[in-house]
């Protein structure tokens, strides 16, 4: 009997036990690789349920660059600190998950180096920028109410549709700034300067004005109600069609500026200055704008009674 089943002992050993062998190596292999998979997808379930907590890591180290850098006059990586604040961005590949922009309210940035800072949309109300670098700053659509401006660099700076609401901008340079349909409501602009500057729509309610330079800026369509205006330069100014209801101009600059359909019939124009056709070109010379450069009223206007002052020669104009 023994002999007679060798044949079939020898063929199981060559043949059948090596087939068995190998289908039990693949079907281990297969339970492998089913938990290899298991383990995989286990890590990235864990790796992006921590996403939460390496944004709010962060934003954490965001601002101790902000906090340590307080109250220096360089960026001390500030400028990109503020901007990653500010942003809302995506996981990749996790397209998803979108973070909510931080806000910046009473950010403490006195004399911030922040030249060209990316910030629309941000809120910074009640933020102390004072004296700070903000030349060719993007605060279009900022939230800057009430925040403290004095004397800080915004020329060229992006301030569309900002709203800038009780903010102070004493002394503050905004040459070239782009204003246009910007909110100043009861903003403190004295002794500001915005010469070029686009002021197209802007409000400009109950602003203090005193003593601004506007030389040659934009003022298209804007809204001075009560606005004080009192020995602010707008010379070679553009203020067509622009609202000048109880709006104080009392020695204010108006050579050359053009106030073409600008109702003036509620302003204080009292000791204000105007220039006409009779003006010399001298005067208009020490006026910085181009001569002839007289003042273009609204049709009908007399700017002798409304009890201003016409500059024609060099001494009218008075010293300052």
């Amino acid at each position: 009997m023994f002999k007679c089943h060798q044949p079939f002992i020898s063929i199981e050993k060559k043949f059948l036990e090596p087939v068995l062998d190998y289908l039990n190596r693949l079907a281990l292999l297969e339970i492998l690789g089913l938990v290899g998979n298991l383990s995989l997808l286990v890590g990235v379930i864990v790796f992006i349920a921590g996403e939460q907590d390496r944004r709010n890591a962060e934003v954490y180290q965001a601002w101790q660059v902000v906090t340590a850098a307080y109250d220096q006059a360089g960026s001390g990586g500030r400028k990109e600190a503020l901007e990653f604040l500010n942003s809302e961005p995506r996981r990749i590949p996790w397209f998803w998950l979108t973070w909510r922009r931080q806000s910046l309210e009473g950010l403490e940035a006195p004399k911030a180096y922040l030249r060209g800072v990316q910030l629309s949309d941000a809120e910074l109300v009640n933020a102390n920028l004072q004296q700070a670098n903000l030349f060719a700053a993007n605060l279009q659509k900022a939230n800057l109410y009430a925040a403290k401006l004095q004397k800080a660099d915004l020329s060229k700076a992006n301030l569309k549709d900002a709203r800038l609401y009780r903010a102070n901008l004493q002394g503050a340079s905004l040459s070239e700034a782009q204003l246009q349909k910007a909110r100043l409501y009861r903003a403190n602009l004295q002794q500001a300067i915005l010469d070029a500057a686009n002021l197209h729509n802007a409000s400009l309610l109950v602003t203090n004005l005193q003593q601004s330079y506007l030389e040659e800026a934009n003022l298209q369509k804007a809204i001075l109600f009560k606005a004080n205006l009192s020995g602010a330069d707008l010379s070679g100014a553009d203020l067509q069609q622009a609202r000048f209801s109880r709006t104080n101009l009392q020695e204010a600059d108006l050579s050359g500026a053009n106030l073409k359909e600008t109702d003036l019939s509620r302003a204080n124009l009292q000791d204000a200055l105007y220039s006409d056709e009779t003006t010399s070109e001298a005067a208009c010379e020490i006026l910085y704008i181009t001569y002839p450069c007289p003042t273009i009223f609204p049709e009908g206007f007399d700017p002798k009674a409304a009890g201003m002052k016409l500059i024609k020669e060099e001494e009218d104009i008075p010293e300052g």
